[in-house]
């Protein structure tokens, strides 16, 4: 077993379980690799020229986060996005065609870039729940501070028990608005919206609002899903205020 050649091994590998198939346009090669619907990825190569060489993958890669319902449009992941394709020299057509132009002698190193950035791709559809919320927080802060809002992000707080809380976004009072409390959710199910009810109601009876009026407010992700009646109703009757983050003009007058 030490003796073992492991490149060869590894090699012969990918060699038994690539798969060929040509075709009029181009050939494809179904690799051993597989994909986040958990298919073999397939590359594409066309021939240019005597020396020039193209390898897609047809638009399979964007097309399957897509359909797993990665909005590939979100501000964050766009940026991984391109980071990704920039690392590997690869671009993104109008049509989400990832594709790699080269020399025809190059054919096993672009496959690998290929497949290596297919890979990294795919990895965004495993993104973690606290990490998409964190995208939507940053971009509705990014737009506070595109906006000249003035406030303050993280703004800690203190309940009339005692207990801290941390709400995404303070605003001062002014002439205009009394203080306004801004909490950011990226899905406002019942019982996130039964846990700001808590917090709202403690913070009110701390010493900072006593006697003080104060707004408590919910910009929620309605780009995927709407609020739930039920959700809706329970805030409205507890003092929250909710305004969904594609009504612009509403979040523009908090300011």
């Amino acid at each position: 077993m030490n003796n073992m050649n492991w490149i060869n091994e590894y090699t012969d590998w990918i060699n038994k379980k690539c798969i060929l198939n040509k075709f009029d346009g181009g050939d494809e090669i179904v690799t051993p690799f597989t994909n986040i619907i958990g298919d073999r990825i397939p590359i594409y190569v066309t021939v240019l020229s005597m020396e020039r060489i193209r390898i897609s993958d047809d638009g399979e890669t964007l097309s399957n986060l897509i359909l797993s319902g990665i909005r590939i449009e979100n501000n964050a992941r766009e940026k991984t996005l391109n980071s990704i394709l920039k690392s590997f020299n690869i671009k993104k057509s109008n049509q989400n065609i990832l594709e790699l132009e080269g020399s025809s002698k190059d054919f096993a190193s672009m496959s690998q870039k290929m497949i290596q950035a297919i890979l990294r791709i795919d990895d965004l559809a495993m993104t973690r729940k606290s990490t998409i919320n964190k995208m939507f927080n940053d971009k509705v802060i990014n737009y506070f501070n595109e906006q000249e809002f003035g406030g303050l992000p993280n703004y800690r707080i203190s309940g009339g028990s005692g207990n801290s809380y941390k709400v995404s976004y303070g605003l001062g009072k002014t002439k205009k608005h009394p203080v306004r409390l801004i909490q950011i959710i990226n899905n406002p199910d019942f019982q996130r919206i039964s846990t700001e009810i808590v917090t709202h109601n403690d913070v009110n009876n701390s010493s900072d609002f006593t006697n003080q009026n104060n707004t408590y407010i919910i910009i929620f992700n309605d780009s995927n899903s709407k609020i739930s009646d039920k959700s809706n109703n329970v805030a409205i009757a507890n003092g929250l205020k909710l305004i969904p983050w594609s009504n612009k003009e509403a979040i523009i007058d908090l300011r």
